[in-house]
This record gives structure tokens, sequence and C-alpha cells, in this order.
């Protein structure tokens, strides 16, 4: 609870703090101490006594549509395509890639990892390795569920399903009869669906939308689908595929950054797109004109590759986190990039029957809820204002010379640059993995503390706010009127170093288990199951601010040239994942244009602007 305090002290007004604390005072006497017992019992009677909770208020009771609010997109390394053959044959390698995987999986000999830093060398758990192949949420109208593979069942007939030209396509890879495919067998299956898809007199009617929809508006028409037993096979097809393979079609010129000047966002270029319009085909599919309908949103793994070479994926977050995912990719990517190109010579085996296509049944009021879904989640794509921005003045290499952490260095960036733009800090969310537990996914690094704000303004004396709210401007106007100084340089380094001190500690309390959001919603659902109703601390406004993440952010860390990025995950916040190299670090900043007070590019210069005068503050 004193945590909890000191969590709230720089983001709250005063008047609200102090009534805070007194609900505290009173919680902590009466049922605080009888809620706590409830879940340590229920930790010695569970293997992770937190993790369903967990799991269904992060993702199970959230009713917001997957693409932009949930599924992240990343984008890796381009390749060059001249021929579809050129796209088939690496489609195939990624899915040869994948069996090997599966089949490693299978055998029980995925490599132990273990934690690096901070009590080194303490088993991690491994669960979400085995959950992203053959995986599947399910729309609910009441809480979402999920698909898990049957990891007993390894004898399973294995396919995955190819969607392209919003056609879908079953591709069986391996069966009792057949073995598992080769790899120039894939690559056949891939050019039969390559040739038949644009081929194909009418449009298909366009299922995959219906899984952008809210999710209960979804599980709704879901259920519809299902009441014809073709769909219900379609479904299973898809829930059971080892991955979805999406052949896409590249995104129009209007998906490029709306850059600041100077920026170098554009640094890296596929023909006439930039990397803001590649992290959008991952991330939504570019609406119903382009490639949203070619996805299912709700499987795990949802691997795009694009005629032009750009490739990624946007995957489904609630059986994994990122780290396995990226891993995953990245290795399947070296692999292929050791092994040289067949030549193709125009013949293929033949001896496979050609996949099957899916056909749906769609009812009328069906084709109506797909009419409404197209025009929704076209809207939802166009208020998006996404932004990949690489600094490319320094990296971790700089970082690290001054003695900090490359993550803690950038989290306080981050808290700076919101600082330099509104005067004040947010409620922020940075991941932490608490996986040396069993079942460990993350908890909650709040950058936002006490000494990042006294840091931050010492380092903003005089400016004033650059962007204030309407309430904010006389402050605003008053505070550009002082512009002496009053602090010199070391006196802002040991501000900062003060900041870096506290946000190492909350990052090392986080991953030894010690974080205070995953105790606190265990308690709110015990205060539910044990008394019956929420306690006033949880339906306080204090609680309220404090989990509307104004600032939701993530290192992802890749060591390929590859990034990932998502959308905010409040309509008025920021969305900020990022990517520290040697000499560069990749920002993927998201906001919503219709949030008046928020803008990707501003951020984004703020960034710029926040990491050259710390550099200027720390460099000898």
């Amino acid at each position: 609870m004193s945590e909890y305090l000191r969590v709230l002290k720089p983001i709250v007004t005063t008047q609200h703090y102090e009534r805070t604390k007194n609900i505290v005072k009173q919680f902590s006497a009466h049922p605080g101490p009888k809620l706590h017992q409830y879940l340590v019992d229920k930790r010695e009677a569970e293997d992770n006594w937190a993790y369903n909770y967990w799991l269904n208020d992060m993702y199970m009771d959230i009713p917001l549509p997957l693409p932009i609010n949930s599924n992240p997109g990343m984008v890796l390394p381009p390749r060059k395509f001249t021929t579809v053959h050129d796209v088939a044959r690496f489609a195939a390698r990624i899915i040869d890639g994948i069996l090997e995987h599966k089949e490693l999986l299978d055998s029980g000999n995925l490599p132990q990892e273990r934690a690096a830093s901070r009590e080194k060398n303490q088993p991690l758990c491994m669960a979400q390795y085995y959950r992203l192949l053959g995986s599947c949420r399910r729309p609910g109208i009441e809480q979402d569920s999920q698909f898990l593979p049957d990891l007993q069942n390894k004898n399973e007939t294995q396919h995955i399903i190819v969607c392209c030209r919003n056609q879908m396509y079953c591709v069986v890879v391996k069966a009792d009869q057949i073995g598992k495919l080769s790899e120039d067998e894939i690559f056949s299956q891939l050019l039969y669906i390559l040739s038949d898809a644009p081929c194909l007199p009418k449009l298909p009617p366009m299922v995959g939308l219906l899984t952008a929809e809210p999710r209960r508006l979804w599980a709704k028409d879901h259920e519809t689908l299902l009441l014809d037993a073709q769909n219900c096979r379609n479904i299973e097809l898809i829930e059971k595929s080892l991955i979805l393979l999406c052949l896409d079609e590249l995104l129009p010129p209007a998906f490029n950054a709306r850059g600041f000047h100077g920026a170098s966002s554009s640094a890296h270029f596929t023909g006439d797109r930039d990397e803001t319009n590649m992290a959008h085909e991952m991330i939504h599919g570019g609406g119903s004109e382009c490639n949203t309908a070619n996805r299912w949103f709700d499987k795990t793994m949802q691997i795009i590759i694009c005629n032009d070479g750009t490739w990624g994926l946007c995957y489904e977050h609630s059986t994994s986190e990122g780290i396995a995912v990226v891993l995953l990719l990245e290795q399947i990517l070296n692999k292929i990039d050791e092994i040289p190109s067949p030549e193709e010579n125009g013949i293929t085996p033949q001896h496979l029957p050609p996949p099957e296509r899916l056909e749906w049944i769609i009812r009328p009021e069906l084709e109506k809820r797909i009419q409404q879904a197209r025009r929704d989640v076209d809207k939802r794509i166009e208020d998006l204002d996404f932004y990949v921005y690489r600094y490319q003045a320094y990296g971790k290499n700089f970082i690290k010379s001054c003695k900090v952490s490359p993550d803690v260095y950038i989290q306080l960036a981050l808290q700076l640059a919101y600082y330099k733009l509104y005067g004040f800090l947010v409620s922020t969310y940075e991941s932490a993995s608490t996986r040396r537990f069993l079942l460990g996914r993350v908890d909650c690094i709040r950058s936002a503390s006490s000494e990042a704000l006294e840091w931050a303004k010492a380092m903003c004396q005089g400016e004033g706010a650059n962007v204030a709210l309407e309430s904010d401007k006389e402050d605003e106007e008053n505070s550009r009127k002082v512009s002496f100084s009053i602090y010199n340089k070391e006196q802002l380094r040991e501000l900062f170093r003060t900041a870096a001190t506290r946000q190492t500690e909350i990052m090392v309390q986080n991953i030894l288990g010690n974080g205070i959001d995953i105790p606190l919603l265990g308690l709110r659902e015990a205060s539910r199951e044990v008394e019956g109703d929420f306690h006033e601390l949880f339906t306080d406004e204090c609680y309220k601010i404090a989990n509307c993440f104004l600032l939701s952010t993530s290192q992802v860390a890749c060591t390929t040239n590859s990034f990932m990025g998502y959308g905010p995950v409040t309509p008025r916040g920021y969305g900020c994942s990022y990517n520290p190299h040697p000499n560069e670090i990749i920002f993927c900043v998201s906001a919503f244009y219709s949030a008046d007070i928020t803008s990707a590019t501003r951020y984004a210069k703020s960034l710029q602007d926040s990491l050259d005068i710390m550099r200027d503050l720390l460099e000898n």
C-alpha cells in the first residue's frame, strides 16, 4: 500500500492523494489483511494464483477490437522479390522453419532459458513458447477464451491456412500418409495459391473483417457463422492451424509517415514505401480496400509477406509476450539467409493434390454485418496516428558509457519528452517479464516516479509546456515568463542519477516478483470474491487514474533490423515501443487523430529534443 501511494504522488492532485491516503489506511486495517490471506491460500492451491486474474484483466475481458488496440505488428528486414516464385520460395522457407521448430517443441528439447541478470541463472518459464503454434483466441459474449494446442497429441495432422486476395486455403504440411512436406512441396502449394486466387471469378465474402470488430459484436457474428456446418469446419481449421500465412498486396503511399523536418524515419525504403507504411501493413492491413480482410486477427501468429518484399507479422497477444515471437522468427530468418536460393526451373512437384479453398456460407444478416464491419474498421484505421522514428545521434553504446542501463535511460527520456509537451507526468506502463515464476508473464514498471518528475521539471526550467490542455493555458503562460536557471549542470546530473536509481529499483522489484500491479489486481479480485463487491480502494478516482495508461511503452529488442509497434491503450494516450541498437534507437510512436491533444510526430520530435539534451547533460 505504501508503494501504491508512492506511485500516485507524481500523477494525481494533492486533494486526490490525501483522500486516497485515508482510504488506504482504512483498507490496510480491514479488509486488506483478510484479502491478502485469501491470496496466500490461493497461491498454495494453484500453479500461479495470479495468472487467470491477469489474463482476464489484460485480454479476455477487454471488449475493444484486436487490431490497433491489442495485436502488435512486427516489421522484419525487407526482402528483394522480382517474381512470384521469389514470394513463394521465401514463404516456403519460413513455413519449413516453423515446422522444424514444431518438431523441436514436440521433442521436448527446447533449450531452457535462464535469467541473464539480477540473480543470474534462475530458470525462466517456457510455457508461452508452446502456445505460439496452433493456438487462437475465441470471441465470447461475456468473455473471450483461448483455444490452445493439445501438446500430448504429437501425431496429429498439421496444416496452415494461407490467405491470398481475401481467399483462404488449407495447406496440409504434415500427415501420416504424406509425412512432412519438403520445402519444394510447400513451394509448389503456395505457387498454386498465388496463381489461383487472382483468377477466381468473384470476390470472396470478407469474413476476416469480422475478426476486426469489437469483441462482443464479433462473438454474436461468430455464433451466427457457427449455425452452418461448413463454417464450423472452416473455423475449426483456422483455430487448429499452426499459423496463418497472409500473402498481401502493397499499401498505397497514403500510409507513409507524416514526419517532422529533419526526421530520419524514412531512411529505409522499399520502392515508394517507408517504414511507417510497412508498420501499418503489419498492424491492421491498410483497410477493407487493401489487406484487412486478408487476416484472421484472433490467430496467434499471422505471418505477412507482401509481393514487394515487405514482410513481418501481426500477432494476438494473449498467448505470449513479444520475446517468444521475435526469437522464433529471427532464428528462422538467420537460417534462411545462410542457405543459397535454388535455381527455379519452372518444374515443381505435382504429385500432391491442390490445397483446399475454404468456402463460407454467408446468411443475409451476416452480409450486412460484414459491410458494417468494413465501414467501422476503415474509420478506426484512418484514426491511427502512427510514426516509425529512427533516432540516429547515438544508441546504447553511448548510454552504457554513461553507466546507465539503456532501458532505464530510454524510459526517463520518454518521461522527459512527455513533460516537455504537457508540463506534467502521467501513468506510464512498461512491461516487465515475470518468467522467473511458473506461468509468469509481465508486471508493470511504472516509470512516472516522483524522482523522474523532479528531474524533468529541472530539465525544463523556464520552458513551460509546449502543448497544454485548455485548462492549463493560463498556467502555461505564467510558466513561460520564468526564464532564469535554478539548477546548474552538476545538479541536473545528480537529479538524473536519483531518477535513474529509482527507475532501476522499480524494474528490479518487478522482475523479481515484487511489483505492485499484480498484487493490487489480486486484492481487487479477492475483494469481489470474498466481500461480494469491490472495496472503495478500487472504485476511487486515483485507482482509475493510476490504471489509465496515457503512456504505454515496451522495449522490443531485436537482433536484426526489425521493430514492433502497437496502438495506444486509451483514446487520449500514446503507445511507444523502442528497439535500442548500438548507434541508433528505433521508436514506434502511436496516437489517435481524434484525440486533439496528442500527435505521434510531435511526441517523436519531443523525444529527439529530450535525447539530445540528455546527451549534452551526460557526455564526458
